[in-house]
């Protein structure tokens, strides 16, 4: 089989300058590429979010509720909750801790209704197959 050598998951928008905003300045996201209407972030290593103006992509803007769910796997849960509480990003969950599942995460909404996560996996094997060690 060929090798796949990285990953980029495509987000549309309505308002591209408002995610343009959300993903550089509150995410903190490395620009990888600007195509105009296309921005793609590194997010770590070889896993790639591309932004893009709907009006000029494949797809579409969501119109009601998210249909995916876009995980940041990170060994501080605590401290991206704090940042974007700070950043007044709108929350959709508690802090969960799972001891059922061995992880932490919360759930979060960008400006245009995609569904995020950011979670820790605690279970040590897991933790090291996502490179959190």
């Amino acid at each position: 089989m060929p090798e796949i050598c990285s990953q980029i998951t495509f987000f549309y928008y309505e308002d591209f300058e408002r995610a343009r905003d959300f993903y550089e300045r509150i995410m903190g996201f490395e620009l990888a590429d600007d195509q105009g209407t296309c921005r793609i972030y590194k997010v770590q290593g070889t896993a790639f979010l591309g932004i893009v103006d709907e009006n000029h992509g494949h797809c579409s803007a969501p119109r009601s509720e998210s249909t995916v769910l876009l995980t940041l796997v990170t060994n501080d849960v605590k401290g991206w909750w704090d940042h974007l509480h700070k950043e007044n990003v709108k929350i959709t969950s508690e802090f969960l801790h799972k001891p059922e599942i061995q992880i932490e995460a919360f759930f979060f909404e960008d400006p245009e209704g995609y569904a995020l996560e950011i979670q820790s996996f605690l279970n040590p094997k897991l933790r090291k197959i996502f490179s959190q060690e």
